[in-house]
């Protein structure tokens, strides 16, 4: 490759890294922030908490296991729901 074809070259390589920088800090770094959120989240649901499914149904939750939950949603009406569903507090802003 001679002199003029690499420089030819480097504004398009030089294009390409900011693209790539842009791409993670508008994209990735977002993502795997509210990833690390919604994990934290969900391993610190207790009962009483009231949440708001990823399905928009508010309830109240009457019991914590492992891998699920149970919602009140209506007096003497609970639903199960795996943890990961649940998508915020109720109290929480959007």
């Amino acid at each position: 490759m001679e002199g003029s074809e690499l420089r030819q070259l480097l504004p398009l390589v030089g294009f390409m890294v900011i693209m790539m920088v842009l791409f993670y800090f508008m994209i990735l770094k977002p993502t795997k922030q509210r990833q690390q959120t919604h994990q934290t989240l969900i391993s610190t649901l207790e009962e009483g908490d009231e949440v708001i499914s990823a399905g928009g149904i508010y309830g109240k939750i009457t019991k914590v296991r492992d891998e699920t939950i149970e919602l009140e949603v209506a007096p003497n009406v609970r639903l199960k729901f795996d943890r990961r569903a649940i998508r915020r507090r109720a109290h929480d802003e959007a």
